[in-house]
């Protein structure tokens, strides 16, 4: 399949911060799926995306690492720093510390893997801190090879000669020989950090501490970043403002929890640029359509089977 490429022209044009209209979420088909045994110490979602619109705008709420495989289309990454990476036909972004703007040049139809801590550190060998806010050509880490295993992928879905098991197959036996081996002490790191976000609403880092008492606040600190690509403080209020976007558009969200979520904030305009800052919309759009689209990215009631989906 013939690369697609965008010309600098439109990538200054897609930069110089000219708004255009988010795409119709009716417009978006993204389905999930749960990542089988083999990734999943590494993955922690995979899914296929497509919109067959030839322009899409939309943002991409703050994320871990994800690696992608554009399989149509083209399109860039603008981050909240202002900067713009475009795409590869294989890609690698490391966590993002805010929701990320994407325009892309459709149709577009990509497969991507969102990592996990330990997934992005093992399976890279490099710290998270350093791909935070950033795309990169996966080839830059994985070599070639990486953009062969892309161009079969973009072949087989062209010619809807592979399925979505089809394309893991081959997406995992090209990284689990990546994969390298992680510390006994940096697995326990990671597990505290998971239940320790998960745990609370809003989690406090005294009871981190409390959870790794064999390690100092520098070394948790040193060690968040390596995997998390953020320091404690940053990562509870990612995490904060994400759950309470995850309630609010989930339907069975009752009065008291929605009081609740609410009370974590300071007032309501805090509560407002907290979760615009990290999904990309308010929490008055989060009641409209565009919740439809954030329940895809952040509820994993949409998952499927891979081996049951028809692709």
């Amino acid at each position: 399949m013939p690369d697609t490429k965008i010309s600098d022209a439109d990538l200054d044009e897609w930069a110089d911060g000219a708004v255009a209209p988010l795409v119709n979420p009716d417009k978006l088909n993204i389905v999930q799926f749960e990542p089988p045994p083999p990734l999943a110490a590494y993955v922690t979602q995979l899914y296929y995306f497509r919109c067959e619109e030839s322009e899409i705008r939309d943002m991409q709420p703050a994320a871990l690492g994800h690696l992608v495989f554009r399989l149509r289309g083209n399109g860039k990454l603008r981050f909240a720093d202002g900067h713009v990476d475009g795409m590869h036909a294989a890609m690698l972004f490391g966590p993002c510390s805010a929701a990320a703007e994407f325009r892309l040049s459709g149709p577009f139809h990509n497969f991507g893997l969102a990592l996990s801590p330990l997934g992005f550190v093992a399976l890279t060998g490099k710290p998270a801190y350093k791909y935070a806010d950033r795309l990169i050509d996966a080839a830059d880490i994985f070599g070639s090879e990486i953009d062969r295993l892309a161009l079969k992928l973009q072949d087989g879905a062209a010619k809807k000669q592979m399925s979505p098991l089809q394309m893991v197959e081959a997406i995992s036996d090209f990284l689990l020989p990546h994969a390298r081996s992680v510390k006994e002490e940096h697995i326990r790191l990671i597990v505290a950090v998971s239940q320790w976000l998960s745990a609370s609403l809003d989690p406090q880092i005294e009871d981190l501490l409390a959870a790794l008492p064999d390690m100092s606040r520098s070394k948790i600190t040193r060690q968040m970043r390596r995997y998390y690509g953020a320091t404690p403080k940053p990562l509870m209020r990612k995490y904060r403002a994400l759950r309470a976007a995850s309630h609010l558009v989930d339907p069975d969200c009752t009065p008291k929890l929605r009081r609740e979520i609410e009370a974590l904030f300071f007032d309501q305009p805090h509560m407002i640029r907290e979760i615009r800052h990290f999904t990309g919309r308010t929490p008055k759009a989060l009641d409209g359509d565009d919740a439809r689209i954030l329940r895809m990215w952040l509820s994993k009631e949409n998952y499927r089977n891979l081996d049951a989906y028809p692709g």
